[in-house]
């Protein structure tokens, strides 16, 4: 109930013309924001001057060596940007100016997804716990308080993606092959149970128009691609293999490509949508690549390396020997870096220096 009514507040807003959506943005005013887990501070970047121009150190705003700050998105605007600290189970908001203006307790937050639609914000679960909750938590991000915990009874759920229309949020499980998809019109909840090898589905991505679902399955190196024309419960509309453990998935503008980061092979794979294959491997300057994005122009992409040196053998997931998680020191981490690759020739371009153990990033109009 609780859920649906943050849905009617969002409809009151946009009558009003207090909608918190927001039109476009340029790449000279905005920032690109990049959590370092292991080093519990967030890099804040300028994608037009591929500087850093800032590092925000989380224990000068009260919060604990330990915070790991995990992931990161930002309003379409800029106008504000969301981190969820797994260590110290907080989710923060902050300001365009990196001020620290509101946050929401709750057990181990992890991945985030805004609903473009409604004031929404969903929070996954991290992989810190051995059996984190079973559920979603529901933020308004107007008032930035905790609405509703949805429960979705998936075990380790992490992937999570809201779809652009904002009728639906999907997560899938790093522990089976199901996925959750919870309807914003009436809180129920779908399961979509695939058949086949288990894949270990790491993160979702939504092609810009809407059509296409896109996830990496990790330990099936395969990536599997679902239409969204219909609602679920879904079968892949079509699962290539792409080898070196698909991670990340970032659409070009034009939704033409796909690029995911190979966190087992050091490498990025370019992958043509409308025949399904690998056209290109970007392989210079990476160290198992993590999160990335696509400047809004699509002339840059940039991935994170979080550079941990710990290599998993095949057939594990790499979430298991994450320094910071359950049994693995932090103190394993390195630091990592930014590397900034040139879309059109595959060239890198420049490399940022981060914190240690980077992971999540966001940016304005990031999906």
């Amino acid at each position: 109930m609780r859920f649906r009514v943050i849905l009617l507040i969002s409809l009151v807003l946009a009558a009003c013309g207090g909608s918190i959506r927001a039109g476009g943005e340029s790449v000279q005013d905005t920032k690109l924001y990049v959590v370092n887990q292991s080093g519990a501070s967030i890099s804040v970047i300028d994608q037009h001057r591929l500087a850093v121009d800032t590092t925000i150190d989380l224990t000068r705003l009260g919060f604990s060596v330990n915070a790991k700050p995990h992931h990161v998105v930002a309003e379409r605007d800029g106008s504000a940007w969301y981190v969820t600290l797994i260590g110290d189970g907080k989710v923060l908001k902050f300001d365009r100016a990196n001020r620290l203006i509101a946050q929401v307790a709750m057990e181990t937050p992890g991945l985030l997804s805004i609903d473009p639609v409604h004031d929404t914000l969903f929070v996954g679960r991290s992989m810190t716990a051995p059996n984190p909750p079973r559920s979603l938590a529901v933020i308004a991000r107007s008032t930035f308080t905790l609405v509703s915990e949805e429960e979705i009874q998936i075990p380790r759920p992490h992937a999570l993606v809201t779809t652009r229309d904002g009728r639906w949020t999907h997560a899938a499980s790093l522990a089976e092959n199901r996925i959750a998809s919870l309807d914003a019109v009436t809180g129920r909840v779908t399961f979509s149970t695939l058949p086949g090898a288990f894949r270990s589905m790491v993160q979702f991505t939504v092609s810009p128009d809407g059509r296409w679902m896109v996830i990496g399955g990790e330990l099936s190196n395969t990536v599997l691609f679902f239409d969204l024309s219909q609602p679920p419960p879904f079968a892949p509309a079509r699962e290539i293999a792409v080898r070196g453990k698909p991670w990340d998935p970032v659409f070009s503008p034009d939704g033409a490509r796909v690029y995911f980061s190979l966190f087992g092979d050091n490498a990025v794979a370019e992958i043509d949508v409308a025949s399904g294959t690998e056209l290109r491997r970007f392989a210079l300057g990476f160290a198992q690549p993590y999160d990335m994005i696509m400047r809004a122009d699509g002339r840059y992409l940039f991935v994170v390396n979080q550079n941990t040196g710990a290599t998993p053998k095949a057939g594990e997931s790499a979430h298991d020997h994450m320094p910071g998680m359950e049994g693995m020191p932090a103190s394993a981490s390195k630091n990592g870096w930014l590397s900034v690759i040139d879309v059109a020739t595959g060239a890198l371009v420049k490399t940022l220096m981060l914190g240690a153990g980077p992971t999540g990033a966001g940016a304005a109009g990031a999906r």
